[in-house]
């Protein structure tokens, strides 16, 4: 079969989003179909290329502060060619120009059409909303912006839907609003980080593996950190380059460090992908801060890896087990200190996430539930 998928991040690109669509993609590859890649242009990197036998095709068409960017109808025909040359297309997210683009030609592409969501735009006000008048801004033009989006569109013309979890936002909209259960397609991680891992000799630091930037929060974690009373525990920030925020990130490290004391902090970037891995499956503890998650790639890979996992009340993370959710930073503070001083349960939290992970978020049988879903579809 071949198969097209349109996605607003891909290779080289590095977020949730791309992980998944790139672990999917190369998955059905694996299982022998072809599969078409179109995303944003990146540069430096070439309009077209074969990688990992996935072909990608970059086009000048991007989504940046909410606005979409780009020729309109040169991509819609472009995509009704290629998708009518293809057994099934997947659109990968909403709030996105690549996605949001072919809504009006929907009836044009005779192909399966699939829409993956990845969550919907949470309304919901945050702290950090406040912070600046600067934020305080952007986030009343997403609030218009996006409420248009999903009160102006009729989703009913994709033939399915999947999303990541029956408790997520995006699924209670599509049963609310187009009485239309979706298939569940949870994210999921690579075996990597759970493979004989030995938790015996974990070292004593605490991870967070995110980009550095304002909803990723890293802020938080950090401020935790220093006001917890394990001094002997460190921590280790992971990200994948330098931002303004890291250098944010840096200077506030100081003032904590001239009110805490010096503590072990360590902030990284450009990492390869093998000491990633390394670094989550020797750590003792997992902590995100983030504003806003779906469904946490990063705390799926602390599951496999039987790292307990420290997380802020975003997405699903109350539903997974292996860790413990906290809504402020009081409540991130009790936790670092009850799991850093008690191994018992430390290890019995580990345990629990990656037997759930061994269970349900493998990234083998989540190709193979999407490959189920596309040909059931195709077949009917």
């Amino acid at each position: 079969m071949k198969f097209l998928f349109t996605v607003g991040t891909f290779y080289p690109r590095m977020d949730g989003v791309q992980a998944v669509t790139e672990y999917l993609t190369k998955g059905l590859v694996k299982k022998g179909h072809e599969v078409i890649v179109v995303t944003s242009s990146v540069e430096n990197a070439p309009k077209e290329e074969i990688y990992q036998g996935i072909r990608i095709i970059r086009v000048d068409v991007y989504t940046k502060y909410a606005l979409y960017h780009g020729d309109k109808k040169k991509y819609q025909e472009f995509i009704i060619e290629l998708a009518n040359d293809c057994d099934a297309m997947v659109n990968v997210c909403t709030q996105n120009a690549l996605t949001d683009y072919l809504y009006p030609v929907l009836d044009k592409i005779k192909c399966l059409k699939v829409l993956h969501m990845h969550g919907i735009y949470e309304f919901k006000w945050h702290k950090l909303d406040f912070s600046s008048i600067k934020m305080f801004a952007y986030k009343v033009w997403r609030d218009i912006r996006w409420n248009w989006l999903y009160s102006s569109r009729n989703f009913t013309k994709y033939d399915e839907v999947l999303q990541l979890h029956r408790f997520d936002n995006g699924y209670k909209y599509f049963l609310k609003r187009y009485h239309r259960k979706s298939v569940i397609l949870e994210n999921a991680a690579e075996e990597l980080f759970g493979v004989n891992n030995d938790r015996n000799n974990a070292s004593k630091y605490a991870i967070c593996v995110a980009n550095y930037n304002d909803r990723k929060n890293q802020e938080f974690v950090l401020e935790a950190y220093y006001k917890s009373c394990s001094k002997d525990l460190g921590l280790i920030f992971i990200g994948s380059r330098e931002t303004d925020y890291l250098q944010y990130l840096i200077n506030i490290n100081s003032n904590f460090e001239k009110k805490y004391g010096k503590r072990n902090v360590q902030f990284l970037t450009n990492i390869p992908r093998n000491e990633v891995v390394d670094y989550v499956r020797n750590a003792y503890l997992y902590l995100l801060g983030s504003t806003w998650e779906a469904f946490s790639i990063s705390l799926i890979e602390s599951m496999a890896a039987g790292v307990p996992f420290v997380s802020s009340d975003v997405g699903i993370a109350k539903y997974l087990p292996g860790g413990v959710v906290v809504n402020n930073i009081e409540e991130m503070v009790y936790w670092i200190d009850t799991l850093t001083n008690s191994h018992n349960l430390n290890d019995l939290l580990g345990k629990m996430g990656h037997q759930y992970y061994i269970d349900k978020l493998r990234i083998q049988d989540k190709v193979d539930q999407l490959e189920k879903v596309l040909m059931g579809k195709i077949n009917e």
